[in-house]
């Protein structure tokens, strides 16, 4: 089971359409209704995604305060606005990125984890973002892939726990080798 946290944004149905070309069962909980995910997660142990969604990923406590409570229990996936709250609540900082993107197509660098999966290094993915997360000090997320010329960070990997995030939009059929890299990752 997976459950997506709908942070109010058009977006959201594009994951739920990504994750149900992976056969799973999907729940859509708005991030202002989150009392009933404490159910789910006790009967069901779910994947839980944190969705994209408009603004500072600051003012989503809700989705903090789930993230909070489950990040060393449940695996998580972070898409955008999610990516975002995955980063600052293991420390990370938000700045406005470099550039401001909305439908931009950029090249993405994967660090690693391309060869164990048999794509290319570089692939094409889509941004729609206007902030990033960054870190000036260690922190127990591992850089997975990076934009070729922002050098913005992508897609990152808890280290100790199942939870990775991408600040691109991997829903969009735009986004090169979605599919296989979700399922590389929700697999470990």
């Amino acid at each position: 089971m997976i459950i997506i946290i709908d942070h109010n944004d058009s977006f959201t149905y594009n994951v739920c359409e990504l994750f149900l070309n992976n056969n799973s069962i999907i729940n859509i909980i708005n991030y202002n209704n989150l009392n009933i995910i404490y159910l789910f997660v006790i009967l069901f142990k779910p994947i839980i995604c944190l969705g994209p969604g408009p603004g500072d990923p600051r003012e989503y406590k809700n989705s903090i305060k789930v993230l909070s409570f489950f990040y060393n229990n449940i695996s998580f996936v972070g898409i955008c606005l999610g990516h975002q709250i995955i980063g600052i609540f293991f420390g990370m900082k938000i700045k406005i990125s470099s550039v401001i993107a909305h439908g931009l197509i950029v090249e993405l660098i994967i660090k690693n984890f391309y060869k164990k999966i048999k794509i290319p290094k570089k692939i094409k993915v889509v941004r729609y973002n206007s902030l990033t997360v960054f870190s000036d000090k260690i922190v127990n997320l591992k850089t997975e892939a990076y934009e070729l010329n922002t050098k913005e960070i992508m897609i990152m990997k808890h280290n100790n726990f199942n939870i990775v995030s991408f600040q691109y939009h991997p829903d969009s059929f735009m986004s090169q080798y979605s599919k296989k890299i979700l399922k590389f990752f929700l697999k470990k």
